[in-house]
């Protein structure tokens, strides 16, 4: 069923709440011109004579210093009667502004992130702005609006003037329509940093799911798949998170806002950024069948931030510094035990198999040793935006992996009684939405509501630099790591990845990352445009048929025949390029893998059942 987005609830404070207003934001998205749009905002009540003006340097989640003021141009300030007062420009997210007790009006340019790097390093989209005249609006509230110096608590008023036929998603529920406008009002700067919004032609599904109503706003400007289908693919892993939280969720909305993009990224990655009441995603606009499987995990990573640091975080999170973040050293508990979480829940609700849970481990224990496993998580967690920047990744690999050993060693102590799962639901109470804990005493608080033992396995692992106990703790479960039978020959067809390239209107090769052995032999190239595939002409709708009937069909010795539009070196002109090979499989590097213990302990079965149900 559809509604219109961001449902109106006029809350009985809401007269209040513009008694006191402090900031008054407008912004008209009709006027959109260049991929720039003009922020005007109107402020009464300052008593000093100089204010500073910010737009943040780093937001919650990024883990990156991106500096979004450099977005920002032509910034003026003015008193009630339209003359002009000084502004000093400090750094490039500060504006110091003289004769602030006049101040009635600033007004300033953003240049939208997806579109632009002054410094030649692009934004991670979900974290920043996309201005589609007429079409699409990604606005991250913090690319378009700032703070006052001491005044971050103070109340906002957000006015967007929208197109007619564009609507706006997001998570706020005090939310007000006239019109072509929105007006949308909020506490503090917190929480409208919080909020992202996304304007477009309306294509919204909403579920209702444990008490909480979750909105699903989809943009996919060739409009290959639908809110529908992601919200039927995504409700059974909400219902699996709904039981694994207790058969409530602690929210009353939330918003998935999803941006499916046909050209290859500017920043070169995709995903999502979470929020504590919605997640932006930006993915690549494939058929269905190949991106479900992502939006499923994607979601289920983002949608568990709802605990943390939502419900549970440090003071680091909960007085965010904008201008000058402090890190804290906990990141395996906000990104780690959460990537740990979107798996665990699949298995242990029925949404996924133990062989492709297995698998899941498996992958992250390889991936894991790409980075530094002698440095302590957290070190590398208050380090992650400078000295350690090249090892924040490790986060979603050996922080899931904590998350593992974890689980496993209170299973075996609890007799399968308590786990990580039982664990976020105490210090969740212990803390929650408005009350921080300071970094040092986080261990000493979970060994308060655990075991001794597990002082010594945080001490040892994540404040130390020894390796996690993998294997000893997978076999607390009865599950062993070691060489399993012969590995299958394969047929591939490169091990390339393809999207669609929305102005040639062909399927394009948009990575080459992965590519393997056949793919190098056929020449595959990045940027490719497709024509043909074993004769037959490739589009957008029959893609998934024909590359499915070449697995089905294919034999080694028979001969691929692909025929591509490459650009040339020296034109930079698109040439028509045949590409042919025998076709030969390819046998994958063997590693040692987890498997089932041939015959468990019953201990070992009491903590496997209590950990991922019976299987």
């Amino acid at each position: 069923m559809k509604y219109l987005v961001c449902l109106a609830i006029y809350l009985c404070s809401f007269s209040a709440l513009l008694a006191q207003d402090t900031y008054h934001f407008a912004v008209d998205l009709s006027t959109c011109r260049n991929d720039q749009l003009t922020v005007e905002l109107t402020i009464s009540g300052i008593n000093t004579s100089e204010v500073v003006y910010r737009i943040p340097k780093i937001v919650p989640g990024t883990y990156e210093i991106y500096n979004f003021g450099k977005y920002v141009s032509d910034f003026f300030a003015v008193d009630s009667n339209g003359v002009e007062l000084n502004v000093e420009q400090l750094d490039k997210n500060s504006w110091k502004i003289t004769q602030a007790e006049k101040l009635n009006k600033i007004t300033y340019k953003v240049d939208d992130t997806w579109d632009s790097a002054p410094d030649k390093e692009f934004v991670f989209e979900p974290a920043g702005s996309n201005f589609e005249e007429g079409k699409n609006f990604v606005l991250n509230t913090h690319c378009l609006f700032g703070y006052f110096d001491g005044m971050i608590r103070k109340p906002y008023t957000i006015e967007i003037t929208h197109p007619a036929n564009l609507y706006g998603a997001c998570s706020l529920t005090d939310v007000s329509y006239h019109k072509n406008v929105d007006t949308y009002h909020v506490q503090n700067y917190m929480q409208l940093q919080d909020a992202p919004m996304m304007y477009c032609e309306p294509d919204t599904t909403v579920l209702t799911i444990g008490g909480a109503q979750v909105l699903i706003s989809l943009y996919s400007p060739n409009k290959i798949m639908n809110s529908k289908f992601i919200g039927e693919k995504i409700q059974e892993i909400l219902i699996a998170q709904q039981a694994y939280l207790g058969g409530t969720l602690p929210i009353k909305k939330y918003a998935y806002l999803i941006y499916l993009t046909p050209k290859k990224s500017g920043s070169g990655s995709n995903g999502a950024l979470e929020h504590s009441y919605s997640s932006m995603y930006f993915l690549p606009e494939l058929e269905p069948d190949y991106l479900v499987q992502s939006i499923k995990d994607i979601s289920a990573h983002e949608f568990f931030h709802i605990v943390t640091p939502l419900s549970i975080h440090a003071e680091q999170i909960g007085d965010f510094d904008y201008a000058n973040p402090k890190m804290s050293e906990h990141l395996w508990l906000y990104e780690g035990l959460t990537e740990y979480a979107a798996t665990l829940v699949q298995i242990k609700y029925g949404n996924m198999s133990m062989k492709e849970y297995l698998k899941v481990i498996n992958t992250k224990i390889q991936r894991a040793k790409s980075y530094n496993d002698t440095l302590p998580f957290t070190e590398m967690s208050k380090g992650c935006l400078d000295t350690y920047k090249d090892q924040y990744g490790n986060v979603y690999q050996k922080g899931a992996l904590i998350g593992l050993c974890l689980d496993l060693q209170l299973r075996s102590l609890s007799k399968g009684s308590y786990g990580i799962q039982e664990l976020m639901k105490d210090l969740s109470k212990s803390y929650g939405k408005d009350q921080s804990f300071k970094d040092d005493e986080l261990f000493n608080k979970i060994v308060a509501l655990t075991y001794p033992e597990i002082g010594t396995f945080l001490t040892k692992y994540v404040a130390g630099k020894e390796p996690l106990p993998i294997k000893e703790s997978l076999a607390l479960a009865g599950i062993e790591i070691g060489a399993t039978g012969a590995i299958k020959k394969e047929i591939t067809f490169g091990g390339i990845a393809i999207g669609y390239n929305q102005i040639s209107k062909r399927m394009q090769i948009m990575s080459t990352n992965s590519m393997d052995d056949f793919g190098k032999a056929m020449g595959y190239q990045e940027g490719d445009e497709l024509i043909k595939f074993n004769g037959k002409i490739i589009t957008l709708e029959n893609t998934h048929d024909v590359i499915g009937s070449y697995f089905k069909s294919a034999k080694e010795g028979d001969v691929l025949k692909v025929v591509v539009m490459r650009k040339q070196l020296k034109s930079g002109k698109m040439k028509k390029t045949k590409l042919k090979n025998l076709i030969f499989a390819t046998t994958p590097k063997r590693l040692p893998e987890p498997t089932l213990t041939a015959a468990p302990t019953p201990g070992q079965l009491q903590v496997r059942n209590a950990w991922i149900g019976k299987h």
